[in-house]
């Protein structure tokens, strides 16, 4: 599943600052309705993920698009792994249009989803087996909470795993 938008700056609905950078994080509102319908909010529920992409610069990361999840990913409660063939033709398909990836997302069965160590040993090695456009991925965590108090965002780099502090975007609504 693919989900997309056609105006790339549709108004964002969750900002995001890191400390000590002035580089900004926006998530369209319709990418977190997107992956807000995947979140486990029963107790049978499997995890959910995919791909994230949008555009980069020096002072902005902005979220524009959301794939995922595939028919051929790997999902229980509490793990999930993305079907790898179906997550490059996404990837890949983004790239024709100018987007980049930026990412992964992926649910958690709790209300204030933290990152495991599962999780960043995950991201860290897709970083090493990568070519990237930037030094780091986002990885976004969907717990069952609604608005912003159910998203992580983390930054991850070969040296570094960093949060990102979100606040919803009254202008995103």
């Amino acid at each position: 599943m693919i989900f997309s938008f056609a105006k790339p700056m549709t108004k964002h609905s969750i900002v995001g600052h890191l400390s000590d950078t002035s580089q900004a994080l926006s998530i369209a509102r319709l990418v977190v309705q997107y992956v807000s319908r995947h979140r486990q909010s029963t107790p049978w529920a499997a995890e959910a993920g995919g791909q994230l992409f949008g555009t980069l610069n020096a002072t902005h990361v902005c979220v524009t698009e959301a794939s995922g999840p595939y028919a051929g990913d790997e999902r229980s409660r509490y793990r999930y792994r993305s079907d790898s063939a179906a997550a490059q033709r996404a990837i890949e398909d983004r790239h024709k249009r100018g987007l980049l990836y930026l990412g992964e997302w992926h649910t958690h069965a709790e209300d204030y989803p933290s990152a495991s160590g599962l999780d960043d040993d995950a991201m860290r090695r897709l970083i090493a087996s990568s070519q990237l456009n930037s030094n780091a991925l986002l990885m976004m965590i969907v717990g069952r909470a609604r608005s912003a108090a159910g998203l992580a965002v983390w930054s991850v780099s070969r040296e570094a795993t960093r949060r990102w502090t979100l606040s919803e975007n009254p202008e995103g609504t």
